[in-house]
């Protein structure tokens, strides 16, 4: 996990960079702990000193350090620090985590209770684009607990994509020594 320090020298590395390109001289106000890392909000030097609505950036968004490989991403407006979809979607896209398949954990429930027949018309209507033989392909790999072969998991049905809720601004910034 990348240190609260070295997420602040992150952040504040890429604050520099504003001030540098003639932007106001940007200072971190607040740092928390977040289960994909740590959130960190920052305002203008000026506003922190005198907390004038005037001295404020405005239209400015809070910073996420990925926990862990130190990537800079800012999250938009749209995006509740705390939870959401946009989380499950940072996963997948981010880290390359696959998301929990719904279909799959309701086939699993009706395979342990022994509607094996069930589970496949269950398939067929929920993923119509696998056809017969795919929806039982789908369900031996469930009975079995095994993954789902890759040439169906195209086929799956998606949730629909929100929107974007962060925008990268880093790649990795490995923390030193870790």
């Amino acid at each position: 996990m990348v240190s609260e320090r070295w997420a602040v020298k992150v952040v504040e590395r890429h604050l520099a960079g504003w001030s540098a390109q003639g932007g106001p001289t940007m200072a971190v106000m607040d740092v928390r702990p977040h289960r994909l890392g740590w959130v960190i909000n920052s305002q203008s030097e000026r506003y922190l000193r005198t907390r004038a609505m005037m001295d404020a950036v405005l239209g400015h968004w809070p910073f996420l350090v990925d926990g862990v490989d130190g990537s800079l991403h800012e999250l938009l407006g749209v995006a509740d620090p705390g939870n959401g979809e946009w989380i499950e979607e940072y996963l997948e896209q981010v880290r390359g985590i696959e998301r929990a398949d719904p279909l799959r954990l309701r086939i699993a429930e009706l395979l342990d209770s022994g509607q094996r027949l069930a589970a496949l018309r269950l398939v067929r209507a929920s993923a119509p684009d696998l056809g017969a033989q795919g929806a039982k392909e789908y369900v031996e790999a469930a009975a079995v607990a095994a993954p789902v072969p890759g040439h169906l998991r195209s086929r799956l049905p998606r949730p629909p994509a929100g929107r974007r809720a962060w925008r990268r601004v880093s790649g990795p910034n490995p923390e030193p020594g870790a």
